[in-house]
């Protein structure tokens, strides 16, 4: 077929051609500026110093977005634990609320160590009496949170992507996520106790013990982090020693600087602690009250109902069982005039990512395997953090009536972190099933995640 003829003048051709010219470079430069994007950024999604700030601002995006809603309302035990900051700046706690009506500038939560609220309060005090102020402090202990799980994985000679994924899924896991969003106590206790462990790994024993008595100085649950640290040290030790058939004196080293650090900085701080900001004559004296009110804490003898009042027991978290609603807002859906139902637009739940609580069985196996037979110093790591900050609830349930709640497994979610990550890259799966595995967090993240629909 003959190509159609240009009409016209050659004056007005030519600008024709020209024009025509002009707009095919631009296109072709357009699409050579695109191709170039595409090429650097999949340069950048090769490169793990690229991808680990991304997956921080990420984790960190997560948390502190509407980090002040829903205005005003307290989340969970923040009903007990702003009020206590409130009352140790002096500030008017409500009528009916707790605490109201205790003494000004002493700690009226007295079950828990002060320095947790006292970090509370002044944050409050640069902040103000809001979401940001109460919140902020939990907010930091998660992100040094996942920077220590991050150290500990690379001290374990581990590489950069093992790391990214590791904190990929803990920083998107809604336990985790949910407390350090919220003005609790338990994740102002885990930063420090992970960086504690990290120090232990790097050798650094009285420091690594330092942290440990920051830690329990915020809440005494801390003290099962210094159990899994002399578990680990007593278990990458053992097989040396039975070796040579003796403990050299130099292996005490370690312990003594760890534990007597340890003891020395939280008795001493407590005992300051204790001296402006409660009436206890001594810290033994406060010790000996939290862990007499911890014990009282007991359930009916007769367990009638499945998940009576939000309690619930060790084997029960395996399954995600007996989730706690922290704070639920419904929205009524109408049709005209007519209400058909309600539904969420912010739920704050006590409970797990469901498909990283689903592979926990496997995942510790695996763990345990690898720490056995591949001698992985990380699977060695995770599987006595695990231990360590799970079987005690199980020898408490055992033989005690004591109550206890499933978000006592926020300790254990970085094990369990660090377990999957070993199965899913580590197993042999195949590349689309590893990958579909990581989707599959992050649909439990998106289903999970607080707010529904923009505040």
């Amino acid at each position: 077929m003959d190509e159609p003829e240009e009409r016209g003048t050659a004056d007005q051709i030519e600008p024709s051609r020209r024009r025509r010219a002009r707009e095919s470079l631009a296109t072709s430069s357009s699409g050579r500026a695109v191709g170039w994007l595409v090429h650097r950024l999949s340069l950048a999604l090769h490169d793990p110093g690229t991808v680990l700030p991304l997956v921080f601002i990420g984790a960190f995006l997560a948390r502190f977005a509407w980090l002040d809603a829903p205005h005003g309302s307290l989340i969970f035990d923040e009903a007990y634990y702003v009020q206590a900051a409130r009352t140790l700046l002096g500030w008017p706690v409500p009528a009916g609320a707790h605490y109201a009506g205790s003494a000004i500038g002493l700690d009226p939560n007295s079950e828990h160590p002060p320095l947790g609220k006292l970090l509370m309060a002044l944050s409050m005090s640069v902040l103000g009496d809001n979401g940001y102020g109460w919140r902020l402090p939990s907010l930091i202990a998660g992100m040094i949170s996942l920077g220590a799980v991050y150290g500990i994985v690379r001290t374990c000679r581990e590489n950069a992507w093992f790391g990214i994924v590791v904190v990929g899924i803990l920083g998107f896991e809604n336990l985790t996520l949910v407390h350090g969003r919220i003005a609790t106590l338990d994740m102002m206790a885990l930063a420090p106790v992970l960086v504690g462990s990290l120090l232990a790994l790097r050798g650094r024993w009285m420091a690594a013990g330092l942290a440990m008595a920051i830690g329990i100085l915020v809440k005494l649950t801390a003290v099962y982090g210094v159990g899994a640290v002399m578990l680990l040290y007593l278990l990458e030790s053992a097989p040396g020693w039975w070796h040579q058939r003796r403990i050299p004196w130099r292996d005490f080293w370690p312990p003594i600087a760890f534990t007597g650090t340890f003891a020395i900085v939280a008795l001493t701080g407590l005992t300051l602690l204790d001296a402006r900001f409660s009436s206890f004559a001594n810290p033994i004296a406060h010790l000996t009250h939290m862990i007499q009110y911890g014990s009282g804490l007991a359930g009916p003898v007769v367990q009638t109902q499945h998940c009576p009042s939000n309690d619930s027991l060790p084997w029960q978290w395996l399954f995600n069982d007996c989730q706690i609603v922290y704070l639920r807002v419904d929205v009524t859906v109408r049709v005209g005039s007519t209400i058909i139902g309600s539904r969420p637009s912010i739920d704050f739940r006590g409970a797990m990512n469901p498909v990283l609580i689903g592979l926990l069985p496997v995942s510790l196996m695996f763990a345990a395997w690898s720490a056995w037979r591949e001698h992985s110093r990380i699977a060695l790591w995770s599987v006595t953090w695990a231990a360590a900050n799970y079987l005690p609830y199980l020898v408490l349930a055992a033989t005690s009536r004591r109550v206890m709640y499933l978000y006592y497994m926020l300790p254990f979610m970085p094990a369990l972190a660090v377990a999957a990550t070993l199965l899913i890259l580590r197993s042999g799966l195949p590349k689309p099933v590893r990958w579909g595995l990581i989707v599959a967090c992050a649909v439990g993240f998106l289903a999970y995640y607080p707010f529904r629909r923009i505040p």
